[in-house]
């Protein structure tokens, strides 16, 4: 019975030789925030007794940056954590030492002998198995024959123009959701018509926005229009509105007009900032972009939107801070409804 049961498995790797280096290598460069970070928490520090969010919010740190330069200055005798109550605060400890960089080059080194040995066991001739026992230090003379260097079949990829095209294919249909619901507004979940990585809509936005090569160009408005019909093709809409700019000039309000008038939809220009905003890029964590468009949006006519639907455009949505805070000041306006349509998403956002 058990013979039956046994079947044979395989292992199969896959692995390009660019991007799979390249990757990881990254990961390593970026597995310790910069020097200047841990300096910027420690000048924070310096000045006074702080919790977590706000040396996040005086430092411009992500959560995770914030955790990791923590530890480390917590394990080297340069802060210490101290509680106050109910909460935790961290403070400087007079005549400490100086911030000593060499555990972290170690780690680096260390990391990147690791990926040089994978990149070792996928670009070896001979026995796979063989590799392994010798890096984990098993010396045995077993004569291993279970690896395509040995006597199993090598399997060799080769990309046709067919699966350049399949993967075109699921690239443009496939649209990444926006989860903006919350239970104190009328805003649902929207959707974006790419993933901001994906090259030719990275970088087409990226040359339209800071390198004046003008409007986005028309594949993209054909992308959104694609992920509009799918995700909102059945649904309503009463008016266009679209997030008033901060450095990017016309493009959006040019590419809301264009959305407009290929769905039908009239388009209005009243939505307003009452004041100057920065770039949400600007800032690494979501406390900062919050604040950074808190009661910044106003509408000139609120009759005209009181219980209607509204689609609102903008071009890229990172945390979502800017079409949330949206969400909430047009609810209190009287919107039924705000569903966000943007042209790119960023992968995985910048949660605090």
């Amino acid at each position: 019975m058990q013979a039956e049961m046994e079947k044979p498995s395989y292992i199969i790797l896959f692995y390009s030789p660019n991007a799979d280096k390249k990757l990881p290598e990254a990961f390593i460069e970026g597995s310790r925030p910069s020097i200047r970070k841990y300096q910027k928490v420690i000048d924070v520090i310096k000045t006074g007794l702080f919790g977590e969010r706000q040396i996040i919010k005086q430092a411009n740190l992500k959560q995770t940056q914030f955790r990791v330069i923590k530890a480390d200055l917590i394990e080297q005798g340069i802060i210490r954590e101290a509680t106050y109550g109910a909460s935790k605060k961290y403070e400087f400890i007079p005549n400490s030492q100086s911030l000593s960089t060499k555990t972290f080059e170690e780690l680096r080194e260390s990391k990147m002998k690791d990926l040089e040995k994978m990149i070792e066991y996928i670009e070896t001739t001979s026995s796979r198995m063989k590799f392994l026992c010798d890096y984990l230090g098993d010396s045995s003379n077993h004569n291993f024959t279970n690896c395509d260097n040995t006597s199993e079949k090598k399997i060799e990829v080769t990309v046709t123009p067919e699966w350049t095209a399949r993967l075109q294919d699921f690239r443009e249909n496939y649209f990444p959701e926006l989860i903006v619901e919350s239970t104190n507004s009328n805003i649902v979940n929207g959707v974006a018509a790419s993933y901001y990585g994906v090259s030719n809509v990275g970088d087409a936005i990226h040359r339209s926005k800071y390198e004046g090569s003008g409007d986005f160009p028309d594949f993209l408005l054909l992308l959104t229009l694609k992920a509009f019909k799918k995700k909102f093709g059945q649904e309503h809409f009463d008016l266009v509105l679209y997030i008033p700019p901060t450095i990017s000039g016309n493009l959006v309000k040019n590419f809301a007009e264009k959305v407009s008038r290929a769905l039908k939809i009239p388009i209005s220009h009243k939505l307003l900032k009452q004041k100057e905003t920065k770039e949400q890029k600007t800032f690494e964590n979501a406390y900062l972009k919050k604040e950074n468009v808190s009661n910044v949006f106003s509408y000139a006519a609120q009759d005209e939107i009181s219980g209607k639907n509204i689609l609102l455009i903008d071009d890229i949505f990172d945390s979502g801070a800017t079409i949330k805070e949206l969400g909430r000041a047009l609810t209190k306006l009287g919107v039924k409804k705000i569903a966000p349509l943007v042209i790119a998403r960023t992968v995985g956002g910048d949660l605090v």
